[in-house]
């Protein structure tokens, strides 16, 4: 009789452990997968697309081609994808996506039309990749900030996640941007789209994840006609 109910009194326990330990896994945040870096080179070689020669905006042209809202907007014969825009008192403005490429040419000119500084970044994002030019007044090259040196993921990492995880890198809802942090010095990935993420449907997906370490930070979902429905998928402690 004792060893009956000690065998059921083992029995319980095991049972209760067990039971325990599946709530506490369910508990558990689903922890997304680091991006990892790869040392491969790829295709999307965006350090070629500029360089550091000076460069002078055609005022005339523009003005005499521009729309009411003050832009022009167009496709060259070379299928490149063209914004332009401003004024005398700001300055002129000109981003060049080249034809099917993932990245955008940004040219910014002073009132003469002198450029005044260019670099790269993802389309539809923000943030310089590679080598960011600044120049003076007339012309003449006075700086170049290597901006990947604040970071260990590289775009080519980020590319191969989104590729790897099906979001499409040509969907006009589609921007990747990076920045650094002026106090924290913090680099970090900012991944944006239109879709799923983990099962959950989001009109506006942002993934936000450390430039070195690769670690996602957050996830936010967003849907709703304004915006009005804000979830934190995932958030790191």
């Amino acid at each position: 009789m004792k060893n009956l109910i000690y065998i059921t009194f083992i029995f319980l326990f095991l049972s209760c452990e067990g039971q325990n330990k599946k709530q506490s896994t369910a508990d558990k945040p689903n922890i997304p997968t680091s991006i990892k870096h790869s040392a491969m080179h790829t295709q999307n070689n965006y350090k070629n697309l500029i360089n550091d020669k000076v460069e002078y905006f055609d005022i005339k042209y523009f003005d005499n081609h521009k729309d009411e809202a003050e832009n022009l907007i167009y496709t060259d014969n070379f299928g490149s994808e063209i914004k332009i825009f401003g004024d005398k008192e700001s300055g002129y403005f000109n981003d060049t996506t080249p034809k099917n490429s993932l990245f955008t040419i940004h040219k910014e000119y002073n009132h003469k039309g002198v450029i005044h500084q260019k670099w790269v970044n993802f389309k539809n994002g923000i943030g310089a990749i590679g080598i960011k030019y600044e120049f003076d007044d007339s012309g003449k090259l006075i700086k170049q900030t290597d901006t990947d040196k604040d970071f260990k993921i590289t775009p080519d990492d980020i590319i191969n996640y989104c590729n790897k995880n099906n979001i499409d890198l040509h969907n006009e809802y589609t921007s990747i941007s990076r920045g650094v942090d002026d106090i924290t010095k913090k680099s970090t990935w900012e991944i944006e789209y239109r879709g799923k993420y983990d099962g959950k449907y989001g009109s506006s997906i942002i993934i936000e994840l450390e430039g070195n370490t690769g670690e996602i930070q957050k996830v936010t979902c967003i849907n709703g006609k304004h915006n009005d429905s804000v979830e934190i998928l995932y958030e790191k402690k």
